[in-house]
């Protein structure tokens, strides 16, 4: 499977971001070359509502005909807003939502409240699952896994309160590699660059890489965007499915066996 990472330096309005991502994955248009899957980072729809941010993920899909994993946007949810994006295949169809559990920060201080979680969904015969950020870092998001994926999928606006983004880049690549091998599955994040401005204007981290389930090297174990702004991976699925047999036949299997519990 072919996967366009992205970690744009430039955030603006919802409409100055999908411009920009446009414009980026225009400039890098050769080496595209048929994505299946092309991946956004977080609040990128900020401040459009749900039809507005719908239209901007089609006109994407079938521009670059790809799938998308849209980053996301708030939604009115009448008593609070949810932090929700959308997985749309390139028809246009909307193949999944997904939300934010544990709004953090400063989505709080915009009135976000607790969404419904990510969500598995089958991307050209691979089982795929998207969350959003902070839930990546908490084991009930993985806990409630009814299935393994092949790929989890992350889109992050990795905001930090220290001075430089070298802590929260040291946990994200541990928190990675570590999901990656206990959910047998490629783990690859889209992210802000760093130091866009996010909520109340802290910076993000950079932290858009891809962790791979069973490298055969400890230095391969992660790979990651440092100062690009786009990067495009192909992956070995056999791999991670691989490894969870071998785990499954030694008694060590964790990824989507809690449902069989």
């Amino acid at each position: 499977m072919r996967l366009v990472l992205t970690q744009p330096s430039v955030r603006g309005t919802a409409q100055d971001n999908f411009t920009y991502v446009t414009r980026l994955l225009d400039t890098h248009r050769p080496r595209l070359e048929s994505p299946d899957v092309i991946v956004l980072p977080e609040l990128i729809g900020f401040g459009l509502t749900t039809e507005q941010y719908r239209n901007a993920l089609v006109e994407l899909a079938s521009r670059y005909h790809a799938h998308i994993i849209a980053g996301s946007h708030f939604r009115d949810a009448k008593d609070h807003l949810v932090n929700q994006g959308f997985v749309v295949a390139l028809d246009g169809d909307v193949l999944a939502s997904y939300e934010k559990a544990n709004p953090y920060f400063g989505e709080r201080d915009h009135g976000a409240g607790r969404g419904n979680g990510g969500a598995h969904v089958v991307i050209n015969g691979v089982a795929c699952f998207v969350t959003i950020c902070a839930d990546f870092f908490h084991a009930d998001t993985f806990m409630r896994f009814q299935e393994r994926a092949d790929i989890v999928f992350v889109t992050a606006s990795s905001v930090s309160r220290k001075p430089t983004p070298d802590m929260a880049r040291a946990r994200w690549k541990h928190a990675m590699i570590a999901r990656a091998f206990e959910q047998t599955a490629h783990v690859a994040v889209s992210d802000w660059a760093y130091p866009v401005g996010g909520q109340n204007e802290l910076p993000a981290s950079g932290v858009a890489g891809i962790a791979y389930p069973d490298a055969e090297h400890p230095d391969n174990l992660i790979s990651t965007l440092g100062e690009a702004e786009i990067a495009v991976y192909d992956i070995d699925i056999s791999r991670g499915r691989m490894l969870f047999a071998d785990q499954e036949a030694r008694g060590f299997a964790i990824a989507g066996t809690r449902g069989h519990a």
